[in-house]
């Protein structure tokens, strides 16, 4: 019988899903109003407002590596797979479905990227396989290569942690393994990026697959295994321990990180080609920024300070819940607000706050809606499909664990 560990649960970690929804929004808003490029003291900070992104990424590393390295660490088995790619395939798929057919079908977004005209098209959009095709790429629902990247990075999880465990299994050092390991894993991402750069100085689409974003996913794996460690009592975090006390410190350094590469390391306004070192750059700074914006959620006393006290209120916290529905059907918005004002993306003329309040109110109602009808009911049918060996698994959805989501 397998053993299920303990799940990680942050109060927070809803509350920094929706600043990361709302950041990945504005940009986009800022982007095809034009704003940016008629703005640029502003526009070169609203534009790298994608580290929202990396946000989502290392949240991903965290949750989801955790209960292995703390199965690891207290001599259980390995959580249960068949509940791990039940849940996560139920926890993508079916929102994304309704939304992808929403943007083919029933609005038919204009432009042959919005297009499905054939077969392997169909198996690859639905599949989740489109970056992987020169011809798919950034289609049908434009922002879910980010979705590739995570789904790959399900698939790829299980693998590196059945690697850890058998490298791991004659040693008692398992943290200190579980720390080299990463920082392996880290330096391949970069060793990736400058590789497919090298190639290709035009960004080819291979820079939007999993590799190029593993230094970033390592450093919320980084997160899993300090956090797992000190809760299985093999390893006590003088730093962590620290940073916990003092968030605001936490959050003062992401702002320096997030403005040194907004500003300091030539990042251009835009979406234009970036040099080898400009993507790194881009990627280390993203990647600092949101490991020093997620510490408060890891370390600490989490009913202490008013950052968390924040991250914490009912508005931010809905909005977190709902912050996959935001993020599926935002695009859609934005591109529907030009179209029935009949004004032109880039517009000179485009005012941002009336793109941001027409999207942003009816992404909230596309994504409340979306969760309220598709994603917690249909979460509910893990527990049939594939059903917990703990009590844990048995939290409510409105208070659940927060890897499920």
């Amino acid at each position: 019988m397998t053993n299920s560990p303990k799940k990680a649960f942050s109060p927070t970690l809803d509350g920094y899903r929706a600043l990361a929804a709302i950041a990945v929004l504005v940009l986009h808003a800022s982007v095809i109003s034009g704003f940016i490029f008629r703005n640029h003291a502003v526009g070169q900070y609203l534009v790298r407002l994608d580290v929202g992104v990396s946000v989502f990424f290392l949240i991903s590393g965290f949750l989801l590596y955790r209960p292995f390295v703390l199965a690891r660490l207290n001599g259980h088995a390995s959580p249960s797979l068949k509940r791990y790619f039940v849940g996560r395939f139920l926890r993508i798929y079916p929102a994304y479905w309704v939304a992808l057919i929403a943007v083919v079908w029933i609005f038919r977004q204009p432009g042959p990227k919005h297009q499905i005209n054939s077969v392997g098209e169909f198996v690859a959009y639905f599949g989740l396989f489109q970056q992987y095709f020169a011809k798919t790429a950034y289609g049908g629902i434009q922002q879910a290569w980010i979705l590739c990247v995570e789904v790959s990075f399900y698939i790829f999880l299980p693998l590196w942690a059945f690697l850890l465990r058998g490298l791991t299994r004659k040693t008692k050092n398992i943290v200190v393994m579980e720390l080299a390991g990463l920082v392996v894993l880290f330096l391949v991402g970069i060793a990736y990026r400058m590789l497919v750069l090298s190639f290709d100085p035009g960004n080819a689409v291979e820079i939007s697959w999993l590799p190029a974003f593993f230094d970033q996913f390592a450093l919320g794996m980084l997160l899993a295994v300090v956090s797992a460690g000190r809760e299985a009592g093999k390893t006590r975090i003088a730093w962590g321990e620290i940073v916990g006390r003092h968030p605001w410190a936490c959050w003062a350094i992401a702002a320096l990180c997030f403005w040194v590469v907004s500003t300091q390391v030539g990042l251009p306004v835009g979406y234009t080609r970036l040099s080898s070192s400009q993507r790194l750059a881009w990627s280390l700074g993203y990647g600092l920024t949101a490991f020093f914006f997620l510490l408060p959620a890891v370390f600490g006393n989490q009913d202490k300070s008013l950052i968390r006290k924040l991250l914490r209120h009912p508005v931010l916290v809905f909005v977190g819940v709902v912050s996959f529905g935001i993020y599926l059907w935002h695009e859609l918005f934005l591109d529907r607000f030009f179209i029935s004002t009949g004004s032109t993306p880039f517009d000179p003329g485009a005012n941002i706050f009336a793109v941001l309040i027409f999207a942003g109110s009816l992404s909230l109602v596309a994504a409340a809606l979306s969760w309220s009808l598709i994603e917690k009911p249909v979460m509910k049918l893990r527990e049939r499909w594939a059903p917990g060996a703990s009590s844990d698994d048995a939290v409510p959805l409105d208070r659940r664990s927060l890897d499920e989501r």
